[in-house]
């Protein structure tokens, strides 16, 4: 698999968990002892091995709260295909979920050597035996065979025809992961990770990050590897592109009455910020031009700039109304 593949992967990725968060709001009723929160919660990025070259939070609770979370549920609930999990599981896990992350480990020429590692790790109101029946199902429903073993605390499911990951699950607890993650993420969950003499610094860089972006319902950040932008263009001429300067990103969803994204580029150095926002600024005034819904033309002249040194943020609010007339545009012809 090649990088670009994975960056797709992690867009998909991306859109199809706002859509299973928002897939749909028939909670079923768990059992009472699910209901009841843990003395000491399990924070899912503390169970992340380390060194990881994106990393994906969701406070998927706050989420289904959030006064637009209606709104969102009828528009991206489509998505996810929720309703067909819920049939096959008997009951809908995506609506029982409370905090998530997600992770894929490498960048660059290092992501080909581990093109199958990824990890996601959930707590939320489920019991070990509904996920592993529900992880059979979905297996046997697609013409696997479902292989049943016991991890540690958790229990285990894959696919004995094939090698499409693993899904691990304890009372409160789901890993869903792949390639030499998956051992790393349980023996993580399990309180039985080797210790930590030095901290990775890439994990001090996406602390960073998400210091400087600030709490948010979703928060994503991304270390790029050298030449990103020519691998995931597949253009060697975008080597000569201001966006090569990014060496790492990162993204905050904050939803209530209305949207608001922050998106922050680290560069590597002032320069670098400085082409930047003024390519962003030379499109806009070009967006006249441009075949674009008038939706997609006035959220794009809003977008609000502020560089700072080497980093450049970029801002926008989005009411209801307004992100009515964004998914009319993307979703038409």
């Amino acid at each position: 698999m090649s990088e670009r593949a994975i960056h797709i992967g992690v867009l998909i990725s991306a859109v199809t968990l706002a859509a299973w968060v928002f897939g749909t709001h028939a909670h079923d009723t768990p059992p009472s002892a699910l209901l009841a929160s843990p003395t000491q919660p399990i924070s899912p990025l503390s169970v992340l091995p380390p060194g990881s070259a994106f990393v994906l939070s969701a406070d998927v609770a706050r989420l289904e709260q959030a006064p637009l979370g209606p709104f969102l549920a009828k528009r991206l609930g489509h998505l996810g295909r929720a309703s067909d999990l819920g049939k096959l599981c008997g009951f809908d896990p995506l609506t029982r979920l409370a905090q998530l992350a997600l992770a894929v480990p490498a960048a660059g020429e290092a992501a080909q050597e581990h093109a199958d590692d990824f990890g996601i790790v959930a707590t939320g109101r489920f019991s070990a035996s509904e996920i592993t029946r529900c992880a059979s199902a979905a297996i046997a429903q697609r013409g696997g065979e479902p292989a049943l073993s016991t991890l540690g605390g958790f229990s285990s499911v894959r696919d004995r025809k094939g090698s499409g990951g693993e899904v691990a699950s304890k009372d409160g607890l789901l890993i869903v992961s792949g390639g030499s993650y998956f051992r790393e993420l349980v023996d993580a969950a399990d309180g039985n990770a080797p210790a930590r003499e030095h901290e990775d610094p890439r994990d001090a860089r996406h602390a960073a990050l998400r210091r400087a972006l600030g709490s948010g319902d979703i928060v994503a950040t991304w270390l790029l590897s050298d030449r990103w932008f020519e691998r995931v263009s597949g253009d060697s001429s975008a080597r000569l592109s201001p966006f090569g300067a990014v060496r790492a990103l990162g993204a905050r969803l904050i939803v209530s009455s209305d949207v608001r994204v922050s998106v922050l580029l680290e560069c590597v150095d002032a320069d670098g910020a400085t082409r930047i926002a003024t390519l962003i600024g030379d499109m806009r005034t070009s967006l006249g031009s441009l075949a674009l819904a008038p939706a997609l033309s006035d959220a794009a002249r809003r977008i609000e700039l502020s560089p700072a040194g080497a980093e450049l943020r970029l801002s926008l609010t989005l009411s209801q109304d307004e992100l009515a007339a964004l998914f009319d545009a993307l979703s038409g012809p």
